[in-house]
């Protein structure tokens, strides 16, 4: 049961529904593709549905659920045919975020981010995939973290756990090319390390399968 909203310091009910349903949405609780009743889930979660409604247009705003009006709720299923783009859609919204960033590195984020790629990097390559959605979820938080934009730190927050989670599909092995992906992230790796930006920002537009800037291949 929820916890009481009557404090000015108490969470909304909204809030607690919604991140009760994200975790649950991200941790695999409540698989991809699962139909989501506003009625049964206020059951579950001991509310009335209105907070449970809202909470589900916040999680759909997110990316994690889909609404089609009339038709059903569900946890969004991601789609082979989105991978690609999905993967350039971060790169795109993390290249400038990762210029800025990378050069100016607390010696804790340095570390954090050093460890998480070697996560990747230290995986068999017949099993990155696998890892892949799990590891890029916390490493790009952990460049969110990171930003000293505060503007940016908004926009980016709300885009992450709709995008990785696109990425859990049984696709992904197959359809991105893992080989060229884990060269850049060794040389994200080394960036990290050097606190390099303008080399940090070229391997991530290789990990992200985006053009060079002369509209070649990455």
């Amino acid at each position: 049961m929820f916890l009481p909203t009557d404090g000015p310091d108490r969470p909304r009910l909204r809030d607690q529904a919604r991140d009760r349903l994200r975790t649950e949405i991200l941790d695999g609780s409540i698989p991809p593709g699962t139909r989501l009743d506003d009625e049964v889930l206020a059951a579950r979660l001991r509310c009335s549905r209105t907070p449970v409604r809202e909470a589900l247009s916040d999680l759909a705003h997110l990316g994690l659920v889909e609404l089609r009006a009339n038709r059903y709720t569900r946890v969004t299923l991601p789609r082979s045919d989105e991978l690609i783009p999905t993967m350039q859609a971060l790169g795109l919204l993390f290249a400038g975020v990762i210029r800025t960033t990378v050069p100016v590195l607390s010696d804790e984020g340095r570390v954090r981010l050093f460890h998480e790629l070697g996560k990747v990097l230290e995986t068999p390559a017949a099993a990155s995939a696998r890892v892949w959605p799990t590891v890029a979820s916390v490493l790009y938080g952990a460049l969110v973290a990171e930003c000293r934009n505060p503007l940016l730190t908004t926009a980016l927050r709300g885009a992450v756990d709709g995008l990785t989670f696109r990425l859990r599909h049984d696709d992904l092995e197959t359809v991105l090319p893992w080989g060229l992906i884990r060269a850049g992230l060794v040389e994200l790796r080394i960036a990290v390390d050097g606190r390099d930006g303008p080399r940090a920002e070229r391997a991530s537009r290789v990990i992200h399968l985006l053009p060079g800037r002369d509209g070649s291949g990455p």
